[in-house]
């Protein structure tokens, strides 16, 4: 007899995670490698590389982020992209699925995705998904938390930032917002800024991450932050603990503006309670005092509170994966 997988998908900008009904989880980057040419493919043996390995070898290979901007791009590889990806995962994550075994998925993407690339991601994926149920990420961290209730989603994630308000039904477009502001902008502002004070330094995007993610702050005081580069090969020490404050603010300041707005707009009854129940998740969750300085930005309103969830990486999955679970046999037979 054939068995019924249930599984969450977080299929994020940079990042993407997959928890499964059989306890499974596990993540990767987001982008697939092809190689440069016939050494290349000679070296590697095969034709394209996926995630964590290709970044590990991105000299050697034509690197393709397929949601680079939040929303898949609309290019043949870039969809051949996310459906290898999206493959992937499942593969790893259920090695002993069979081909006859029904395979039930939900995937959260960014806000942006889930309203212009359905088809496409339907697409990609219909040789080896018998069900797809595609949400925004913002709504799959409520459902992991089980928050239903009034309260506000901050979902920054690498491409896009998402908020969503929840009020006890399924969000409108209204209750929704994206910005483009999130973990590449802030990765682009900390290389200008560090270029411009010291203009010889040699940066890759994966040593700003590496700087952020260790050493990302919002907070009003901060131990100094020194880092190791080089310049021509030569490593120094360079203070940078202003810089990356100052970045950190410029990614920080207009979510916080979105959040007003969305408290401005909603039912003025339920204002007081949707200020002081925001949650954020995703990768910019983990900024020290984030929570602290979009509390701050809520001052004028009345004051407010703000949490970060406790699994950055998973949560969306796991919301993702309760849902698919949770949705009645004959809600997937409409999809």
């Amino acid at each position: 007899m054939s068995n019924t997988y249930y599984v969450g998908i977080d299929l994020g900008t940079s990042r993407s995670c997959i928890t499964t009904s059989t306890g499974k989880r596990l993540s990767t980057r987001t982008c697939v490698g092809y190689p440069k040419d016939v050494v290349a493919k000679k070296r590697f043996g095969k034709d394209y590389l996926l995630g964590d390995e290709a970044l590990s070898n991105r000299l050697a290979l034509d690197m393709i982020w397929p949601l680079a901007d939040g929303v898949i791009c609309e290019d043949e590889r870039s969809l051949q992209a996310t459906g290898l990806i999206l493959k992937h995962l499942i593969t790893e994550a259920l090695p002993e699925r069979q081909e006859d075994d029904q395979l039930y998925v939900a995937i959260g993407v960014p806000a942006q995705a889930s309203i212009n690339n359905k088809k496409a991601i339907i697409d990609v994926t219909k040789d080896f998904i018998n069900k797809i149920l595609i949400v925004s990420e913002a709504f799959s961290v409520s459902y992991a938390i089980d928050r239903f209730d009034e309260c506000l989603i901050v979902d920054i994630g690498a491409g896009t930032t998402d908020l969503c308000r929840m009020h006890g039904a399924i969000p409108e477009e209204e209750d929704q917002s994206t910005l483009k502001i999130a973990g590449n902008f802030l990765d682009n502002e900390i290389t200008k800024t560090i270029l411009e004070k010291y203009p010889d330094v040699q940066l890759t995007p994966q040593i700003i991450r590496r700087i952020k993610e260790k050493y990302g702050y919002v907070s009003d005081t901060s131990d100094p932050v020194k880092v190791t580069l080089t310049k021509l090969g030569i490593p120094a020490e360079y203070d940078i603990t202003g810089i990356l404050k100052d970045c950190c603010l410029r990614l920080t300041n207009p979510i916080s503006k979105a959040i007003q707005e969305l408290v401005g707009t909603f039912d003025p009854d339920f204002q007081e309670k949707l200020r002081h129940n925001i949650i954020i998740a995703g990768g910019g969750s983990r900024l020290r005092g984030i929570d602290i300085a979009i509390e701050k930005s809520l001052e004028a309103y009345g004051g407010g509170d703000a949490i970060c969830v406790q699994d950055a990486e998973f949560c969306g999955s796991m919301g993702a994966l309760k849902m698919c679970i949770e949705m009645p046999e004959e809600f997937w037979e409409k999809i």
